[in-house]
Protein backbone atom coordinates (compact mmCIF):
# COMPACT_ATOMS: atom_id res chain seq x y z
CA UNK A 1 0.00 0.00 0.00
CA UNK A 2 1.51 3.28 -0.62
CA UNK A 3 0.43 6.62 1.63
CA UNK A 4 1.19 7.06 5.59
CA UNK A 5 -0.64 4.58 7.22
CA UNK A 6 -0.53 0.94 6.15
CA UNK A 7 -3.92 -1.22 6.41
CA UNK A 8 -2.70 -4.72 8.11
CA UNK A 9 -6.20 -6.47 7.34
CA UNK A 10 -6.02 -5.52 3.63
CA UNK A 11 -2.27 -6.44 3.13
CA UNK A 12 -3.50 -9.81 4.82
CA UNK A 13 -6.19 -9.81 2.65
CA UNK A 14 -4.00 -9.05 -0.51
CA UNK A 15 -5.55 -6.22 -1.54
CA UNK A 16 -3.32 -4.22 -3.16
CA UNK A 17 -4.13 -0.02 -2.39
CA UNK A 18 -2.93 2.84 -3.93
CA UNK A 19 -3.30 6.33 -3.21
CA UNK A 20 -4.18 8.34 -6.39
CA UNK A 21 -4.35 11.53 -4.70
CA UNK A 22 -5.72 13.54 -2.28
CA UNK A 23 -8.97 11.44 -1.32
CA UNK A 24 -8.77 9.57 -3.89
CA UNK A 25 -7.51 6.03 -4.04
CA UNK A 26 -7.94 2.34 -5.58
CA UNK A 27 -7.81 -0.89 -4.46
CA UNK A 28 -7.57 -4.51 -6.05
CA UNK A 29 -7.58 -7.90 -5.74
CA UNK A 30 -7.07 -10.69 -8.03
CA UNK A 31 -9.59 -13.33 -7.09
CA UNK A 32 -10.06 -16.94 -6.45
CA UNK A 33 -11.21 -20.28 -4.90
CA UNK A 34 -10.92 -18.79 -1.78
CA UNK A 35 -13.15 -16.15 -2.46
CA UNK A 36 -15.80 -18.12 -3.87
CA UNK A 37 -19.70 -18.16 -2.26
CA UNK A 38 -21.87 -21.37 -2.07
CA UNK A 39 -23.20 -20.13 -6.09
CA UNK A 40 -19.36 -20.49 -6.94
CA UNK A 41 -19.28 -16.74 -7.66
CA UNK A 42 -16.86 -14.37 -5.50
CA UNK A 43 -18.30 -13.37 -2.33
CA UNK A 44 -20.48 -10.46 -1.72
CA UNK A 45 -18.24 -10.10 1.73
CA UNK A 46 -14.98 -9.95 -0.53
CA UNK A 47 -16.66 -6.79 -2.30
CA UNK A 48 -16.99 -5.17 0.60
CA UNK A 49 -13.83 -5.72 1.81
CA UNK A 50 -11.98 -4.16 -1.68
CA UNK A 51 -14.25 -1.30 -1.45
CA UNK A 52 -13.84 -0.75 2.35
CA UNK A 53 -9.95 -0.68 1.94
CA UNK A 54 -10.16 2.03 -0.42
CA UNK A 55 -12.50 4.22 1.53
CA UNK A 56 -9.88 3.38 4.57
CA UNK A 57 -6.79 4.74 2.45
CA UNK A 58 -8.96 7.87 1.34
CA UNK A 59 -10.13 8.97 4.58
CA UNK A 60 -6.26 9.18 6.04
CA UNK A 61 -3.66 10.64 4.94
CA UNK A 62 -0.78 12.66 6.31
CA UNK A 63 -3.34 15.13 7.98
CA UNK A 64 -6.21 13.76 8.97
CA UNK A 65 -7.39 10.27 10.23
CA UNK A 66 -10.71 9.37 8.88
CA UNK A 67 -12.89 7.19 11.08
CA UNK A 68 -15.13 5.09 8.51
CA UNK A 69 -18.55 5.12 9.97
CA UNK A 70 -20.41 3.50 7.08
CA UNK A 71 -19.97 1.93 3.76
CA UNK A 72 -22.53 0.74 1.53
CA UNK A 73 -21.78 -1.60 -1.72
CA UNK A 74 -24.75 -1.85 -3.61
CA UNK A 75 -24.54 -4.79 -5.28
CA UNK A 76 -24.96 -5.03 -9.46
CA UNK A 77 -23.53 -8.06 -11.24
CA UNK A 78 -21.69 -11.00 -9.84
CA UNK A 79 -17.51 -11.38 -10.15
CA UNK A 80 -16.36 -14.33 -11.55
CA UNK A 81 -13.34 -16.10 -9.68
CA UNK A 82 -10.29 -15.09 -11.26
CA UNK A 83 -11.44 -11.49 -12.15
CA UNK A 84 -9.62 -8.72 -10.50
CA UNK A 85 -11.60 -6.75 -8.25
CA UNK A 86 -10.71 -3.00 -8.65
CA UNK A 87 -12.29 -0.47 -6.30
CA UNK A 88 -12.16 3.27 -7.38
CA UNK A 89 -13.49 6.07 -4.24
CA UNK A 90 -13.01 9.62 -4.64
CA UNK A 91 -13.95 11.74 -1.56
CA UNK A 92 -16.98 13.62 -3.21
CA UNK A 93 -17.62 16.16 -0.35
CA UNK A 94 -16.82 17.91 3.10
CA UNK A 95 -18.31 19.41 5.55
CA UNK A 96 -16.50 20.63 8.92
CA UNK A 97 -16.07 17.16 10.17
CA UNK A 98 -17.26 14.89 7.52
CA UNK A 99 -16.15 13.28 4.13
CA UNK A 100 -18.49 11.53 1.42
CA UNK A 101 -16.72 9.43 -0.79
CA UNK A 102 -18.11 7.52 -3.87
CA UNK A 103 -16.43 5.11 -5.98
CA UNK A 104 -17.30 2.11 -8.08
CA UNK A 105 -16.34 -1.70 -7.93
CA UNK A 106 -15.36 -3.17 -11.69
CA UNK A 107 -14.37 -6.22 -13.07
CA UNK A 108 -10.34 -4.80 -13.93
CA UNK A 109 -9.25 -1.29 -14.30
CA UNK A 110 -11.58 -0.68 -17.35
CA UNK A 111 -14.00 -3.33 -17.06
CA UNK A 112 -17.87 -4.10 -16.37
CA UNK A 113 -18.99 -2.00 -13.67
CA UNK A 114 -20.41 -4.61 -10.47
CA UNK A 115 -21.22 -2.17 -7.61
CA UNK A 116 -21.20 1.07 -6.43
CA UNK A 117 -19.58 2.27 -3.28
CA UNK A 118 -20.81 5.21 -0.96
CA UNK A 119 -19.33 5.75 2.65
CA UNK A 120 -18.87 8.50 5.27
CA UNK A 121 -16.35 9.43 7.54
CA UNK A 122 -15.56 11.63 10.51
CA UNK A 123 -12.28 13.65 9.77
CA UNK A 124 -9.71 14.39 12.80
CA UNK A 125 -6.46 16.46 12.34
CA UNK A 126 -3.61 13.44 12.91
CA UNK A 127 -1.62 14.22 15.82
CA UNK A 128 2.07 15.89 15.66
Amino acid sequence: MTGPQNDEFAALLGIDVQRIGPGHTVAMLKTGREHANPHGTVHGAVFYCVAGAAVAAAANDEEHSGIVSSVLVEYLQAAALGDVLYAEVTREYSTEREDIFTGTVCRGEEGDLLAWVRARGTRRTRPA
